[in-house]
This record gives structure tokens, sequence and C-alpha cells, in this order.
């Protein structure tokens, strides 16, 4: 009866407080209410993960992630071709080369020519559209008198580029919604928060559409690489007959050769170090005449 004779007597000053209890949690801001939510509901983590451990588990913001497969057709195959190639004249080959590769709608990577004793050698690189593949490697080989290796690589990067188009898809998704939840956002802190995974989400998908488009030009541009030289065993391949006299020869005489350049640069030290050495030796022997002659002849 206490109880009810209280309440019936202070029912302003109870009313009072369930107003003031109400607007408070009216006032509440969004990401507090997401947070009490475990902001599962909204699809998405406040600590937010990388791509890599998001998709791995199959879902992104509670979006099943599911990758088409594609047709042999249309399969993105990045294509590096190796030569070696014996030649008579490696400096206008790698200049044939070259035009080749500006012919077909490439241009040349890198280039290196090298002259030792003897045997001249040297190595390309070029890119050509992928279709105008097997026409540059044509016009290559009319270049040289042989070619003796060839050597093609291919990379799949189909799966690779189809993943990161999944990623991107899905990191748009969760961008828009917490875009959304910037927008309902009130406090500094909570908007300050939003924005910094917003800005997080939008690296990443940079990143990954960076990444695809490196695959669709490396896929469109193969590489070829030629190695040139006018002795066969200079070029980067194993010969199927590795003995061979005249090459026999050709090094017996380069080793004699640099036997004699290193005798003849001993020779060249000595005289230029010779007078210098003559006058330290004179200076000692002064030195030991003196000491025999006065210091000996005082001390007797």
């Amino acid at each position: 009866m206490n109880i009810f004779s209280w309440i019936k007597s202070n029912w302003l000053v109870i009313i009072l407080g369930i107003v003031i209890i109400v607007l408070l949690g009216k006032g509440a801001s969004p990401m507090a209410e997401l947070r009490s939510q475990g902001i599962e509901n909204a699809g998405i983590s406040m600590s937010y993960p990388s791509s890599d451990m998001a998709i791995s588990n199959g879902k992104y913001g509670g979006i099943v992630r599911e990758v088409p497969p594609v047709e042999s057709s249309q399969r993105m195959v990045i294509q590096d071709t190796n030569m070696s190639m014996l030649v008579k004249d490696v400096s206008e080959s790698i200049k044939g080369i070259e035009k080749i590769a500006v012919d077909m709608g490439g241009f040349m990577v890198d280039k290196s020519l090298t002259k030792p004793e003897g045997a001249a050698s040297g190595h390309i690189s070029l890119r050509v559209p992928t279709e105008k593949r097997e026409d540059s490697l044509d016009k290559i080989r009319t270049i040289g008198v042989r070619v003796v290796s060839e050597k093609v690589f291919g990379n799949d990067v189909t799966d690779q580029y189809v993943d990161a188009e999944a990623r991107i898809a899905n990191l748009e998704r969760v961008k828009t919604k917490m875009e959304v939840i910037l927008d309902q956002a009130v406090k500094v802190q909570d908007l300050m928060e939003v924005q910094m995974q917003i800005n997080n989400i939008q690296e990443q998908i940079d990143g990954l559409k960076g990444q695809q488009k490196y695959l669709e030009q490396t896929s469109k541009l193969t590489r070829i690489s030629v190695s040139l030289s006018t002795d066969e065993l200079a070029l980067p391949y194993a010969p199927d007959s590795v003995w061979r006299p005249m090459v026999v020869f050709k090094t017996a005489v380069r080793s004699m050769i640099g036997a004699l350049r290193s005798v003849a640069d001993v020779i060249i030290w000595g005289v230029v170090y010779l007078p210098v050495m003559l006058i330290v030796l004179g200076l000692i022997l002064l030195a030991r005449f003196v000491y025999k002659k006065y210091l000996v002849g005082v001390n007797k």
C-alpha cells in the first residue's frame, strides 16, 4: 500500500523521468546504436578487415563472393619468349630487331652490347602486341644465321583478374553502406571513424584496379627476349656437342693473350715503382754506411 501511495503522490515526477529517458534514448548516435548491435546487422565491422581475409572466408559485408567460370577463349594469358640466335653482326641485328618491334606496333624495353675479343654478344628485349607475336618471331628469325634455342613461357592470370574484380565489387558495396552510415552519424568521433574506414576501402579499390590495369596491359603486349652472339658457345644454352677444335683454339689464344697482358702489367708496375724503390734502397745503404763509419768508429 505504501508503494501505491508513493506512486499516487509522485506521479508527475515519474512521468517526467520516463520522458527524459525516452529523449536520451532517441538522442543516441547511429554509431552507438550500431555498436550495441555489434554492427553486424549493417553488414560491416568497424575493425575493418583486409580484403584478403574477408574474401577468403567466402563473405565480405554479408555478401557471398561467387566467381563465374571463364571460357578458354576469354582467358588472359601473359606470354614471354626467350630466343638465342647466332648472327654475323650483333650490332646490326639488334638494330633490325628493334625496327621490327616498332613496325609491329611495339617498343624496345632494353638492350645491351658487349664486344670481347673475337666474339661480340648482345641482348635485346621488346614488347609487341600479342596478336602479332608469331609474325614478329618469324621476322626476327630471318635476321640471324640460325636460331640456336627458343622457349615460350605462359602465365594464366585470368583467375587473378577475376578475383580482383570480385573484390572490387564487394568493396564498392561496403563503401556504399559506410557512406549511408556517414550521413547518419552525428558525433565528430563517429564521423572521423567512418570517414577513415571509407578512405581505407577506397585505397584498396584503387590498388586492385591498378592491378587489373597492369594485368590487362601485360597480357596485350607479349615480351620477346633475344640473346645474340657471333659465337654459339657464348649464347645462354647448352649445346649438343661441346668440343669444337676451333673454339678450343680461340679459347687457348685468348688465355695466352690474357697471361701476356698480366706479365706486361707486372713489368709496367715495376718500371713505374723502380725509381722510388731505388731511392729507398739508396737511403738504406747510406744509413748503413754512416752507421758503420761513424758510430762503430766512435765506439772503437
